[in-house]
């Protein structure tokens, strides 16, 4: 198994982009997660891991998150997680996906600390195994 693929969370909200990850992952990691819990926006998510910390439940040990989605975008999650004391640990293990060609979007990934952390949709097998592989 990839070590850190332990337990996977997706958060998108664009189906087609949700099942290409899924499908990368499990021929990228086959033992992996079988079924990667997905939340359609960064509020969902962020709301849920709140409420895990305060009764003591595993977070994810690695998130693929969205930049462009409906309520709370991939920014404004990162942003927040950043900044949650119970939280920010996570920030790592954190893959921005996009499909921007905007030089911004990576600029603000660098500016976060999440530059090698940036992976282009749609995220393949190839994207997985060029980011992870050692």
């Amino acid at each position: 198994m990839q070590k850190g693929f332990e337990n996977i969370c997706i958060v998108d909200d664009d189906a087609i982009s949700i099942f290409g990850l899924k499908r990368a992952l499990r021929k990228f990691c086959p033992d992996c997660d079988p079924e990667p819990e997905v939340f359609e926006n960064g509020l969902d998510a962020l709301e849920t891991f709140e409420r895990r910390v305060e009764v003591n439940e595993e977070l994810p040990s690695i998130i693929f998150v969205d930049l462009n989605m409906p309520v709370m975008n991939g920014w404004e999650f990162v942003e927040d997680i950043k900044r949650d004391e119970s939280l920010k640990h996570l920030a790592p293990h954190i893959f921005i996906m996009s499909s921007s060609i905007d030089p911004a979007d990576r600029n603000r990934a660098k500016i976060l600390g999440l530059e090698k952390n940036y992976l282009s949709k749609p995220v393949t097998y190839e994207t997985l195994k060029a980011r992870f592989s050692t």
